[in-house]
C-alpha cells in the first residue's frame, strides 16, 4: 500500500509535482511549435528553393528571349537601312558609259538591220551611219539607255564575231553638281540684276545695267546648255560598232581552158611589147650621143695607122 503524506510535506510535495508537470507541458509544446516551424521552414525553402530558380530561369529565358530578340531587330535594322543606302548612293552617280565593238559578220547589210532592230527595241535610237558599200564596211554608232547598254552590247556581240571590243564608264557626278550649283546661283544673280534694272536713273546706269543682264543670261543660257550635254551623256550611253565582211574567197570549179591561155598569152605579149616599146623610148635619148661618139673614135683609129704608115 502506498503511503498517504500528510501535513505541510505533503502540500510541498504536490506543489512540486505541478510545477514539474507545468514545465515538462511547456517543453513539449515548445518543441512541437519548433518543430512545426523547422517543418514549414524546410517546406517553405523548398519551394523557394524550387521556385525560386524556376522564376529564375523564366525570368533570364525571357530576358534572353529579349535580348535576342532585340538584339536581331537592331541587327535587321541596321542592316537594312545601310543596304538601301548603299543601293541608292550607287544610283545616284552620273556616269558615262561609252564602248566600241569590232564584228566580223557574213551580210553587213542584214546586220545593220538588225542592229537598228535591237537599238529600236531598247528605247535608243541610231546616231551616226556610215557605209562603204565597195569595202563591205559599216560604221553605226548607236544611243541606248544607259540601264539597257549592257544588254544591247551583248545582242550585238551574237550577230557576228567579236574581234575587238572596249567599254569605258567615266564619273561625272562632280561635274553634274558643280554646273547645278552655278546654275542656281547665275538664276540668282539675275533676278537682282533684272531688279536693279528698274530702279536704274539714267540712261549711262540703265546700259550698264542691261550689258551686266545680259552677260549674266548668256553665261546662264551656257551652262543650262552644258547641263542638258551632261544629262544626256548620263542617261543615254553610246556604242559604236564596226561591222566589216569575211574576205576569204569563194571555192571556185571553173577550170582555165585554152581560151583562157590563148587570151592570157596575148595579153602577156602586147604587155611585153608595150614594155619593149618603154625601154626603147627610155635609151633613145642617149644612144644617139653614144653612137656618135663612138663613130668618131672608129674613123680616128683608121686614120691613125695610115699615117704611120706614110712615115
Amino acid at each position: 500500500m502506498t503511503r498517504k503524506l500528510r501535513g505541510p510535506v505533503g502540500w510541498v510535495v504536490a506543489v512540486l509535482l505541478l510545477a514539474v508537470a507545468a514545465t515538462a507541458g511547456c517543453s513539449g509544446r515548445e518543441d512541437g511549435a519548433a518543430t512545426g516551424a523547422d517543418s514549414s521552414a524546410d517546406a517553405g525553402g523548398g519551394v523557394d528553393a524550387s521556385g525560386a530558380p524556376g522564376v529564375a530561369d523564366a525570368g533570364d529565358g525571357a530576358d534572353e528571349e529579349t535580348a535576342e530578340g532585340g538584339g536581331g531587330g537592331g541587327a535587321d535594322e541596321g542592316a537594312g537601312p545601310l543596304a538601301v543606302d548603299t543601293v541608292a548612293i550607287a544610283q545616284a552617280r552620273d556616269v558615262v558609259r561609252t564602248g566600241t565593238m569590232q564584228l566580223t559578220v557574213d551580210d553587213v547589210d542584214a546586220t545593220l538591220v538588225d542592229v537598228r532592230r535591237l537599238a529600236t527595241d531598247a528605247g535608243g535610237f541610231v546616231a551616226d551611219e556610215q557605209v562603204r558599200a565597195r569595202d563591205a564596211e559599216v560604221d553605226v554608232t548607236v544611243r541606248v539607255p544607259a540601264d539597257r547598254f549592257d544588254d544591247v552590247r551583248g545582242a550585238i556581240g551574237e550577230l557576228g564575231d567579236v574581234a575587238e571590243q572596249n567599254v569605258e564608264a567615266r564619273d561625272v557626278t562632280a561635274e553634274v553638281v558643280d554646273v547645278e550649283s552655278r546654275i542656281a546661283s547665275l538664276r540668282a544673280s539675275v533676278v537682282r540684276v533684272r531688279g536693279l534694272l528698274s530702279q536704274s536713273g539714267d540712261v549711262a546706269q540703265l546700259a550698264l545695267v542691261e550689258g551686266e543682264l545680259a552677260r549674266r543670261e548668256a553665261e546662264l543660257e551656257a551652262l543650262l546648255g552644258q547641263q542638258r550635254v551632261l544629262r544626256d551623256q548620263v542617261d543615254l550611253a553610246t556604242l559604236t560598232v564596226h561591222m566589216s565582211e569575211d574576205e576569204a574567197p569563194a571555192p571556185s570549179d571553173d577550170t582555165p581552158g585554152f581560151a583562157d591561155g590563148l587570151r592570157r598569152g596575148w595579153v602577156a605579149a602586147v604587155d611585153g611589147g608595150r614594155i619593149a616599146l618603154a625601154v626603147a623610148g627610155f635609151v633613145l635619148p642617149f644612144a644617139v650621143p653614144v653612137a656618135l661618139v663612138a663613130l668618131g673614135i672608129r674613123r680616128w683609129q683608121r686614120r691613125r695607122p695610115s699615117a704611120a704608115t706614110a712615115d
